[in-house]
């Protein structure tokens, strides 16, 4: 027997969020679709599920959500409440197939029970095929009385202008900042504030980025982008090694050095950690400023793309086959 899940916890600096949320609700102006947005580990989909774990509670409140104890509350623990429905991506490419969201789009149209909502999560949207973003066109127009949509992503531009259109864009920021630095430092970061001030991502990622698996992996790009450059093995073997690392963390990466070395050849201060200032400096030569320029434009655009949609060595051989003509011009 599976154990219970427990409800979900609002990050600390996303409460006031919440309670804009809570107030909407209690007012009836609560949108039927909403876009959560925000820099990456800001805690969307935390967030998301929470918001869907609290609209669906018999008694939460603007301060802390979901009670936990009313028959709504006991249901969502147990993981077994009619409504409410949650698409992820699956399968080895990691997308939402178009099948999901037709089921999803077919549970909608469901009447809620009298003065309830029926809520339906859809993390990382941007994992859609436009199969699937087409398919969603109708129920953001027409949604099923007292449903509510809820959709998480870091890259909004990866989703057609024509589901962004439909759906209210709430960017989830860092309203309470001193109650972000606390969590930070329960989790063990004692250099918190100095990292919140200089991260371009969220807590929760913050936190990930001082584990050792993700400085594990970042070795391993800062190692596949030297050898790309310095020629010191395959194409193919260098595709090979990050084949367990997703598409856009690979990109992510990649995209952000190209910047880099494109403003190192131009003088400009990169302001980079010690590690990244001397990747850039081994490699920066090997494409000249336009170049480097042109590569981190294609590759923001795969970035935003359906990119993420396929398999890291798929995106990134022909890629890195293009980056090695480049360099022997």
């Amino acid at each position: 027997m599976a154990e219970p899940a427990p409800l979900s916890i609002c990050p600390p600096w996303l409460l006031e969020h919440w309670a804009d949320i809570y107030r909407r609700h209690e007012q009836g102006s609560l949108p039927h679709a909403v876009l959560f947005t925000g820099m990456p580990g800001i805690g969307k989909k935390q967030f998301a599920r929470f918001v869907a774990e609290s609209l669906l509670c018999r008694d939460s409140s603007a301060k802390t959500g979901a009670c936990g104890t009313c028959e709504s509350c006991c249901q969502l623990i147990a993981g077994a409440h009619p409504e409410l429905m949650t698409v992820s991506p699956e399968g080895a490419a990691m997308n939402i197939k178009v099948d999901s969201v037709r089921e999803l789009v077919g549970w909608l149209q469901l009447s809620a029970p009298p003065g309830r909502y029926r809520a339906a999560l859809i993390d990382s949207s941007d994992a859609m095929n436009r199969n699937a973003a087409n398919s969603l066109l109708k129920t953001l127009e027409e949604p099923g009385e007292r449903a509510v949509l809820l959709l998480a992503t870091s890259r909004p531009g990866a989703l057609p202008a024509t589901v962004r259109s439909r759906c209210q864009t709430t960017l989830l920021t860092i309203r309470d900042r001193k109650s972000a630095v606390d969590w930070m430092l329960e989790q063990g970061l004692h250099d918190a504030e100095e990292q919140l001030n200089h991260a371009r991502v969220g807590p929760l990622a913050i936190v990930e980025q001082n584990s050792p698996d993700w400085q594990a992996s970042e070795q391993l790009l800062q190692k596949a982008w030297r050898d790309l450059f310095l020629m010191r093995a395959s194409v193919g073997k260098i595709v090979d090694s990050l084949t367990d690392l997703s598409v856009p963390r690979c990109l992510g990466n990649f995209s952000s050095w190209a910047l880099l070395a494109n403003k190192t050849l131009l003088k400009v201060p990169i302001g980079a950690d010690p590690a990244i200032t001397e990747l850039i400096s081994d490699v920066h030569d090997g494409l000249d400023s336009e170049q480097w320029f042109t590569l981190y434009e294609r590759m923001q655009s795969l970035y935003r793309s359906d990119s993420a949609s396929f398999k890291t060595q798929t995106v990134l051989e022909g890629l890195f086959a293009d980056i090695r003509l480049m360099t022997q011009d």
